[in-house]
C-alpha cells in the first residue's frame, strides 16, 4: 500500500525536526567555537532521528508520545508568558506549539493513515501502546503535575526579571535625558528643570519631548516618582518607580518594616505587570538597583544607613509634589 498524504506530512515535520537540531548544532558551534556542543545535541538529534524512523517503520505511538511531551512543555510556557504579558511573540509561539501538538495526532489517526499502519504492522493491526507507550504517558503526566509548574514558574520569573531589567534601563535612559536638561541649565541656556511642573508624568513627557527619540509617545510617562533637589550624594535615589512611596522608602523611623508596593492602577495610572512583585531605584550616581518584593526593607535596600534629604528636597510623582513630613516636623520644632 502506498504511503498517504497525511503520513506523510506527519514524516516531513520529522525530518524537519532533525535538520532544525542539526542547523541549530552546527550555528552553536559556529559562534561559540565549541565543538563540544555536538555531545549536548546528540539527545534531540537521537530523538528525532529516532521518531522519523519508528514512523516509516509504522511505529506511530513511537512519533506521536515525543511529539506530544514535548510540544505540551512549551505549550505550558507560552501559557505561563501570556499570562504575564499577552505578548504577540508568545501568541504566535503558542500557536504555533498547539498545532504541532495536534497535528500528527490527528492525521495519523485519519482512516487512511490507520490503514496504513493497519498494512505496515506484520499481524495486520496498527501498534499497540506497549510498554513504551505507557512509559511515556506516564511521563506525560509526570510533565503535566511536577515539570510543567516549574516550567511555568521559571517562565514567569523570568519574564518578570525581564520587564524589571527593562524598565531599570529604561530609568537610566530617563536619568541621562536629566543630566542633559541640567547640562543646558549650567551652560546658561534654556532648560525644563522639574520646579516648573506639578507631577511627575507632567515633567518626564516634557524631557521626552525635548531630547527623546523621534516622534514616538513616552513609553513610561506615569512609572516613575522623580526627587527635586536631592542632596550631593551618589547613593541618593533621584527616581522611583510609581509602586512605592518614595517617603516611606526614606524614612528613619520606617528602616526594617517592609513596605507595600502597589499596582498604580489603584491611583489611575498604568499598571507595569510587575509593579506588585518588584521596584526599581536610579541613585544620583547613575546607577539603578532592582528590588524584589520580599526585599522591600529600606534597611535592606541602603546597606550603609538610609539617606538624609536636603533642606529644600521634595518628590513629584505621577500624582502631584508631597514633601518629607518628618523633616518638616523636625523643623517645626
Amino acid at each position: 500500500m502506498k504511503k498517504p498524504l497525511p503520513v506523510k506530512i506527519v514524516e516531513a515535520l520529522g525530518w524537519t525536526y532533525v535538520a532544525l537540531v542539526v542547523l541549530g548544532c552546527v550555528v552553536g558551534i559556529c559562534l561559540s567555537g565549541d565543538p563540544s556542543l555536538f555531545i549536548a545535541a546528540f539527545f534531540p538529534l537521537a530523538l528525532t532521528l529516532g521518531m522519523v524512523l519508528s514512523l516509516r517503520r509504522g511505529r506511530r505511538v513511537w512519533f506521536i508520545m515525543p511529539n506530544s511531551i514535548v510540544l505540551f512543555l512549551c505549550l505550558i510556557v507560552s501559557v505561563g508568558v501570556l499570562c504575564e504579558s499577552m505578548s504577540a511573540g508568545a501568541l504566535a509561539f503558542g500557536l504555533v506549539a498547539l498545532l504541532l501538538f495536534a497535528g500528527p495526532i490527528v492525521l495519523l489517526n485519519l482512516p487512511v493513515s490507520t490503514r496504513w499502519f493497519k498494512a505496515k504492522a506484520k499481524d495486520g493491526r496498527p501498534d499497540a501502546l506497549g510498554c513504551l507507550g505507557v512509559f511515556l504517558l506516564l511521563v506525560l503526566f509526570l510533565g503535566a503535575g511536577l515539570i510543567a509548574p516549574s516550567i511555568f514558574i521559571c517562565s514567569t520569573f523570568g519574564l518578570r526579571h525581564a520587564q524589571s531589567q527593562s524598565m531599570a534601563m529604561r530609568g537610566r535612559n530617563l536619568y541621562v535625558l536629566m543630566m542633559q536638561d541640567y547640562q543646558k541649565h549650567e551652560s546658561g541656556e534654556d532648560w525644563i528643570g522639574p520646579a516648573s511642573f506639578t507631577n511627575s508624568t507632567q515633567y518626564v513627557q516634557a524631557l521626552w519631548a525635548k531630547f527623546g527619540e523621534g516622534k514616538v509617545p513616552c513609553p513610561y510617562p506615569d512609572s516613575w516618582c522623580v526627587v527635586v533637589n536631592p542632596p550631593d550624594n551618589d547613593k541618593f535615589p533621584v527616581m522611583v518607580t510609581a509602586n512605592i512611596d518614595p517617603r516611606e522608602l526614606l524614612r528613619p523611623s520606617n528602616a526594617d518594616r517592609p513596605l507595600k508596593l502597589t499596582c498604580p492602577k489603584e491611583w489611575g495610572g498604568s499598571c507595569f505587570k510587575f509593579c506588585e512583585k518588584a521596584g526599581v531605584i536610579v541613585y544620583k550616581g547613575g546607577a539603578s538597583q532592582i528590588f524584589r518584593n520580599k526585599y522591600v526593607r529600606p534597611s535592606l535596600i541602603f546597606n550603609d544607613g538610609i539617606p538624609k534629604p536636603g533642606p529644600d528636597t521634595y518628590i513629584l510623582t505621577p500624582t502631584g509634589r508631597v514633601d518629607f513630613v518628618e523633616r518638616q516636623a523636625a523643623v517645626s520644632l
